[in-house]
């Protein structure tokens, strides 16, 4: 007899994604805590977005300002995934993401991540 296997993240479904936001939100669970560290939210005082409709409301800014966001590598395994997110801002300037992620049944319950952006 075989252990039951706990749903995982499909990593590949993200990435070739027509609206990625769209198939972000499949994904985040209700209680999602979205955790940032760049130039601006420092990691002594990082920028933490709490719930589901918040960080949806937030990467829905990120998107009607023109910014294109794409996974664009990563893996999941078990109740853990990491990730790359390389965005483009419509002046061609480029931000490239590194995220650590924690899964609760398949979904995003808690998102890390750390920013560059381009000058």
């Amino acid at each position: 007899m075989t252990a039951p296997t706990a749903p995982t993240l499909d990593v590949e479904a993200l990435r070739t994604a027509a609206v990625p936001i769209d198939a972000l939100a499949t994904v985040l669970a209700d209680d999602v805590e979205w955790i940032e560290i760049d130039q601006r939210s420092q990691p002594h005082a990082p920028a933490v977005i709490q719930g589901r409709e918040a960080v949806l409301a937030m990467l829905r800014d990120v998107a009607a300002r023109g910014i294109d966001s794409r996974v664009t590598d990563g893996f999941a395994a078990g109740d853990r995934a990491a990730m790359t997110v390389t965005c483009t801002t419509p002046g061609g300037q480029r931000i490239l993401c590194n995220a650590l992620v924690e899964l609760r049944d398949g979904n995003i319950s808690r998102w890390f991540s750390v920013q560059a952006w381009d000058d």
